[in-house]
């Protein structure tokens, strides 16, 4: 992979929800020069350009020309454009989640970053939430069997954002793409059961995946809940911790004494709660500077291109459960 020594020229795809904070975090970035933002929506570029004293580039091959790399916050269907565009002229690509709109599109892009030697990372923010970020080194520091995984993601129903791809890829991406790393195992089978509620798409999902190590992790999401609830439980035969992402609040409980037969009773005793104490850090800047770093180092990012591609291949498995009406769906061989 290559790697750039000089001062990075970083430009930015779409200003909305997300995109507006890239801007933001880049030009506050230090050894890094916003070269500008490409938006669509000529109200919305007005607007970034007097909040930021910035530079909107009419089209995208003109952000392209200045910069170095790119962050894209661009709707889903654009992506695949965008970011063969980008990567043909030698820039990096940070890419909002999913990689594409399609699981073919999002291989094209891995593949050719990879020929390229370019960093192509995958936008999971949920990675560099401290909360999260704490419970991964907890499981790495003191390792242990992995029972199961529960992950709760709920959200009301926002036609604002994201109105061009359902719960699946809105938000089960987030906590597919944890549940991967934490049963570090690939996919045994899947069943889900899904359906619209306030739109035509997928609007709330059931989800059940079996690692061939014998994890199980559960998935609850929903875009149409009136509370907005943002949890991943890890249970193993222990400790149980429970993250909040919301929150930023991380839960450990250990058990210090296993179950023994004793007296014709098998208990677990002396449970401890401990609340572990967090950094307060921005995600989306963690998740930027891992951009550059990698960059900078020729090295992968936190969720490469590849990651990003198998959390989507897992999605795939969760749509035609779903079109089956809760069908299992085997997974890859192990």
């Amino acid at each position: 992979m290559k790697t750039v020594e000089k001062n990075l020229r970083v430009g930015v795809v779409g200003v909305g929800t997300m995109g507006q904070h890239h801007v933001r975090i880049i030009a506050q970035t230090p050894g890094v020069s916003l070269a500008g933002f490409h938006d669509t929506d000529p109200v919305r570029a007005k607007e970034i350009c007097a909040r930021h004293g910035c530079e909107c580039f009419a089209t995208l091959d003109d952000l392209l020309e200045r910069s170095d790399a790119v962050t894209v916050a661009a709707p889903t269907s654009a992506h695949l454009e965008i970011g063969e565009k980008s990567l043909r002229r030698g820039l990096h690509v940070l890419m909002e989640k999913p990689l594409a709109h399609e699981l073919e599109a999002a291989a094209r892009l891995v593949e050719f970053s990879r020929n390229a030697g370019l960093v192509l990372m995958a936008g999971h923010i949920e990675r560099y939430n401290p909360a999260v970020a704490k419970l991964m080194d907890l499981l790495r520091c003191e390792p242990d069997d992995i029972i199961s995984i529960d992950a709760r993601r709920l959200a009301p129903f926002d036609g604002s954002r994201c109105i061009d791809v359902d719960v699946l890829y809105d938000l089960l991406i987030h906590d597919v793409d944890l549940a991967l790393e934490i049963a570090g195992s690939s996919v045994l089978k899947v069943s889900a059961v899904g359906r619209p509620v306030f739109s035509e798409k997928t609007d709330v999902a059931h989800t059940r995946i079996e690692f061939h190590n014998q994890v199980t992790a559960t998935f609850w999401t929903a875009k149409c809940s009136p509370q907005k609830v943002r949890t991943i439980t890890v249970t193993t035969p222990r400790r149980s911790l429970v993250a909040d992402t919301l929150a930023r609040t991380l839960t450990v409980y250990t058990a210090e004494e296993l179950p023994a037969i004793e007296n014709n009773m098998c208990v677990m005793g002396n449970i401890r709660k401990e609340d572990i104490t967090l950094e307060d850090e921005e995600p989306l800047r963690r998740e930027i500077e891992d951009f550059f770093r990698a960059i900078r180092a020729g090295s992968p990012p936190l969720v490469d291109g590849e990651r990003g591609l198998r959390a989507m291949e897992v999605l795939k498995l969760v749509e035609h459960s779903i079109a089956g009406r809760g069908a299992i769906v085997e997974g890859r061989s192990g």
